[in-house]
């Protein structure tokens, strides 16, 4: 009872269930290479960035470094890890729950990626680090995606299927997060699928889990925005967005637009549930009279 309870706490604070989540992702300095915004994350970490953030996601040596900067910012550690350079899709374990609670972190996060030749071993050490997590009372943020390798050894992300075959990209999305849900997540971050119908169904797949969205490329700054605020209209919990951040040349004024959509995109869904529901009170009202 005291776990789940610790567990719910930690929870609404990365999401707040008054506001949309916006979760800034700092991993793939270890991804991908410490280039751009993440040369320096102490300097993107300024203040009128964070005071609008619900969560950073990172490693350990990140969170080490910008201690001061993230002292009241809600954290979620990584504990899976992976190069480009590499086997991408290949993602290993680099630390324990236990690990993440001592570093003061609200959740812990672990990647599996959907088709991948190593995905069969992901969705084993993602089953036992939730069974952990359980215990002891922190989230598991599942990042899942669509993601296998092809013959030449790239990673396979499904363009061409995203591209002409918006219900076949779906399906995979689908099950991406269906398999995160079944083994045990708190939260799911993963791909948004191009149109709030489409995802809805998504949603109806996590079956109540929270999802946010990632970033993904780095996109105009009316995309990015227009991506962020069909997520929530469809009803995904808020948005995970790193590289629409870090690699803009003044990320400053991208997040605070991005917050002003946020928010308003979620009150804008929330008057509509109470005109639905208020719909729904008065049809039944009727017909009981």
């Amino acid at each position: 009872m005291l776990a789940q309870m610790g567990m719910t706490r930690r929870l609404q604070q990365l999401l707040p269930p008054t506001r949309a989540a916006l979760w800034l992702p700092l991993d793939d300095s270890l991804i991908s290479g410490p280039e751009a915004g993440l040369r320096h994350p102490n300097a993107l970490l300024e203040q009128e960035i964070v005071d609008h953030l619900t969560g950073v996601l990172g490693f350990r040596g990140t969170f080490t470094a910008c201690q001061k900067e993230l002292r009241n910012t809600p954290i979620i550690m990584n504990l899976s890890a992976s190069t480009v350079r590499n086997e991408h899709t290949h993602k290993v374990l680099v630390g324990t729950v236990v690990d993440a609670i001592r570093a003061g972190a609200q959740a812990i996060a672990y990647h599996i990626n959907h088709s991948s030749p190593f995905e069969a071993a992901g969705l084993r050490e993602l089953g036992r680090l939730a069974h952990e997590a359980d215990d002891l009372g922190i989230p598991v943020v599942v990042i899942a995606y669509p993601r296998g390798r092809k013959a030449d050894g790239t990673d396979e992300n499904y363009l061409t299927i995203r591209e002409n075959d918006q219900e076949a990209f779906t399906r995979l999305v689908r099950h991406c997060v269906r398999l995160a849900v079944d083994l045990g997540a708190s939260a799911v971050k993963t791909i948004y699928t191009g149109s709030v119908e489409s995802f809805e169904t998504v949603l109806s797949a996590a079956m109540g889990v929270p999802v946010v969205i990632a970033g993904e490329r780095l996109a105009d700054v009316p995309e990015a925005l227009a991506k962020a605020q069909a997520a929530i209209q469809a009803g995904a919990a808020g948005v995970a967005y790193g590289r629409q951040v870090f690699e803009r040349d003044d990320p400053v004024a991208f997040v605070q637009k991005l917050r002003s959509v946020l928010d308003d995109e979620w009150t804008a869904r929330a008057r509509r549930q109470r005109s639905l529901h208020e719909a729904t009170i008065d049809q039944t009202s009727v017909k009981v009279n």
